[in-house]
Formats: C-alpha cells, structure tokens, sequence
C-alpha cells in the first residue's frame, strides 16, 4: 500500500512540479517584462479572485473525499449531487457577476479593466467546475491522467504568454483564422492582460479536458437532495475555513497596494511567490497523502501513521527551508529581477508561516474524520482576527513597514497551529508523543538559517552541510524506513 502511495505521490509531483517551475521561470519573466506597477496589478487581480473562489468552492473537495469513503453512499451519486452543487453555485456566480461587472470593476479601483474582470469570472467558472473532477481523479488512483492534464494546461498558457509578448505584433497583421482570435488583446491597456487572457484559455482548456468525466460520470437522476444538504453541512464549514486562509494569503498584498504603493505591493508579491517554494512542497505532500488519510482513518493503528507522517512532513520541510533560506542570497538573482529585491526580508518568516500551514493542514485530519469541520472554522477565524489585528496596525501606524503584514501571517498560522496541536492532543491522546523532538529540529533549523546571514559564502555552506548530517544522524531510522 505505502509503495503504491509513494509512487502515485512522485507522479502528482511531476504534474505539479514541473507547472510550477514554469511557473517560477515566469516570475523572472514577469518581473524582468513588467513594471513593478504592472506586476502589482497582475497580484492584486489575483488576490481578489483567490478570495473568490475560496467562497465558490464550497469545501466540496475535502467532503467529497469524506463521503467517498463512507461505506453506506454510491460512488456515483455522491459524484453527481457533488458536481451538480457546484454547477449551480458558480453558474448564478457568473450570471450575477456579469450583470454587477461595472460595479464591482469601480469599487474595487479598476473602473478602465472592466475587461480583466470579465476574463477573471470566466477562469474562475471554468477552474471552479474543474474541482470535482479533478478529485474524482485522485480518489480513483489515475495520477498520470492528472498529472498530463495539469502539464496540457501549462502548457498552453506557456505557449500563449510567449507568443503574445513577443509574437503578436507580428502575427496581427495576417489574416488567418487562427490568429484572429488574438486581435480581442488589442484593448488591453498593459502587458497584464496578456496573462490573464492565457489563463482564460488554460482554464478552458482544461475544462474540455475533464469534460469526459463529467458527460460519463454525471446523471441528473442520480441528484440526492438529502445526501447534497449533507454535503453542504459538511462543506460549509470548510469553505469558511478555506475563505480564511485566502485573508490570510492575500489581505498583506491588497492593502500594501492600497495604503503604500504599486512599486512595494510588487516587490512584496514577487518576494511572496518565492516563499510560496514551501507552499509548493505542502501542495505536492497533499496530493498524495490527503485521500490516503481519509482511507486510514478506520485503521486500529491509523493515529500512529498520522504521526509518523506529520513527523516526517515536518523533518523535510525543516530541510527546505533552511536550503532555501540559507541560500537565499543566491536564489532570489535567478527568480525576480534585481529591482524587486527590496523585500527579500521577508521570505524566512512568510516560508516558516507557511510551514506552519502545513503542518495545520496534516493535523487538520483530525477534526475532519470525526465530521466536525467547524472546528476548522473556528480556528480560521482565529487566524483572520489576528490577520486583521496586523493589517489594522500597518494601516494605522504613519509611514508603517511591509513587514508587519509578513509577521501577521507568521503569528496568524502560528497560532492556529497550536490552538489545532492542544486541541488533536485533547481528543486523540496517542497522538504526537514527540512535540519535544520537533521544537528541537525548528530552532535547530531557524538558528543555521540566521547565522547563514552573517557568515561567507563557504562557512554558510559548510553550516548547513553540518545541519543535514546532523538531522540524519539523529533520524536516521525514519529515513532509512522513508527509503524503503
């Protein structure tokens, strides 16, 4: 079982490492093409779809893995009542915003991108609709079928964003078919709309990908009301929590835009994307290993393998950070240009908060297994009153610094995280016996990473080589069982 875990989670991490490392090639793209008010036009659009779709997506997701594995429901019928929710909720999604598309472009300050904001409804329709089936891939163990999926779509938004900054002009003026398509990017007033159209094509690119599931796996008949207000109680909670997380990530990055300026909004979002390297690592771990801790949960030994995962979660992440922290210096050159440099400070402290998430999301099978993901609500919005409590002083203090939003997100999962910690060992009593082992590996990890800014080049290197022969040293059981 663990061998075919292992493999099925090395191949989600190929569909989604070699996207994102595109996508990392296009950071320093964009941040060498655009300008840093361009660029923070380019992340403010996106914070506030995020915001969006965390809204839209009804925690559908996690219930359908939930209820996928409860014996006493059809396959086939959670399927549907799953997908025809979420049918519904982003077609009056996309009816309403359209019609209120002028309104909502005003207030939120892009009265002359009325264009963008069209593009943006229509990615987030398409992505919104992709959730279900998507999951209904995980929960069927066809990891290569996601994994080409995911590759197709970066790749077509990579060909695209290519094309249309350097080729366009060129191609405009020939009257065929198949470029004509191209003339609608003639009203975008900056370079930003370029990437938002790819994304809209991408986004519909992959829903035709996924339309074979739908049109095969759906049936209207199949539609039960009662099963889908479950469904519902179930994910609403979640929802709730996932709104939350998307204050936490995005609130820093529509304020500082707001109440500093575009050129340190951009400077500050490129630095983020660089930290969301742990991100990156947290989304491949959960790939693979979210359905299978749904699948365990009525093991006799389930709470021991929680363990002895989350435990090595933790011990790996530790490693990357301190690789990617330790070597930051040389990092943040190849990623973003040189003038979006100015907030490389906080990339250790928006990194270790999001490792902090991680280990939030691991021990979040928990509440989730014993359908109670209100406690996840709960502890969400813990972390947007602290959110909130962060962004209210930056905005109040004069001639406040980009840092104290960076510090509100490391305090706001930090907290969670241990709110969620007293609360797992409350309940499951077995549970993480080795709390001291892992406060040991943190400050063990963050003391390389602060003397690596102080020392050369070559000490630097030789502290942290002395860190990964310590770390195996000490674990080295774990790691040799991790190998097997």
């Amino acid at each position: 079982m663990y061998k075919k875990l292992a493999i099925q989670t090395i191949i989600y991490s190929i569909g989604l490492l070699i996207p994102r490392f595109i996508n990392y090639f296009f950071l320093k793209f964009f941040t060498f093409h655009l300008r840093k008010e361009e660029f923070s036009l380019y992340t403010d659009m996106y914070a506030l779809s995020f915001l969006i779709i965390g809204f839209l997506s009804f925690g559908l997701e996690n219930t359908y893995f939930r209820f996928f594995y409860k014996k006493n429901y059809n396959k086939d019928i959670i399927f549907s009542t799953g997908v025809i929710i979420q049918l519904l909720i982003t077609s009056f999604f996309l009816i309403f915003s359209i019609k209120l598309i002028k309104n909502i472009s005003y207030i939120t300050g892009y009265q002359n991108h009325i264009d963008y904001f069209f593009m943006f409804f229509l990615i987030i329709f398409f992505d919104t609709i992709c959730i279900l089936p998507m999951a209904w891939l995980r929960v069927n163990d066809k990891p290569i079928i996601y994994t080409i999926i995911n590759m197709i779509n970066v790749l077509i938004q990579s060909i695209l964003i290519i094309y249309m900054f350097y080729c366009y002009k060129n191609f405009s003026e020939k009257k065929s078919l198949f470029f004509c398509v191209f003339k609608i990017v003639n009203s975008f007033t900056d370079k930003t709309g370029y990437i938002f159209f790819a994304n809209m094509i991408s986004s519909l690119s992959n829903l035709f990908l996924v339309l074979p599931i739908l049109l095969k796996r759906i049936n209207i008949k199949k539609f039960n009301k009662i099963l889908a207000i479950k469904m519902l109680n179930y994910g609403i909670p979640i929802m709730f929590g996932t709104i939350a997380f998307s204050i936490n990530e995005n609130l820093d990055k529509i304020l500082i835009k707001r109440w500093l300026s575009d050129e340190i909004n951009g400077a500050y979002s490129a630095c983020y994307k660089i930290a969301s390297f742990m991100s990156l690592y947290i989304r491949v771990f959960k790939l693979g290993i979210e359905p299978f801790f749904f699948k365990k949960y009525n093991d006799s030994n389930a709470i021991y393998f929680y363990e002895e995962i989350t435990y090595m979660f933790i011990l790996i992440g530790l490693i990357f950070y301190v690789l990617i922290c330790g070597n930051i210096s040389l990092f943040i050159k190849f990623l973003i240009d040189d003038k979006y440099h100015i907030t490389i400070s906080i990339i250790p402290i928006i990194m270790m908060a999001n490792l902090f998430l991680g280990i939030y999301t691991n021990l979040s099978i928990f509440y989730k297994i014993i359908d109670k993901p209100i406690i996840g609500t709960y502890l969400s919005l813990i972390g947007v009153l602290i959110t909130l409590l962060f962004n209210i002083i930056f905005i109040l203090i004069p001639n406040s610094n980009f840092m104290i939003p960076a510090w509100g997100t490391f305090t706001s999962y930090g907290c969670m995280l241990i709110f969620l910690y007293f609360w797992s060992k409350k309940n499951f009593k077995k549970f993480c016996n080795k709390i001291i082992n892992i406060i040991f590996h943190f400050f063990f990890a963050i003391f390389i990473v602060f003397i690596a800014n102080f020392k050369k080049i070559e000490i630097n290197l030789f502290f942290q080589f002395l860190y990964l022969i310590s770390i195996f040293f000490l674990e080295r059981k774990r790691f040799i069982n991790l190998f097997k």
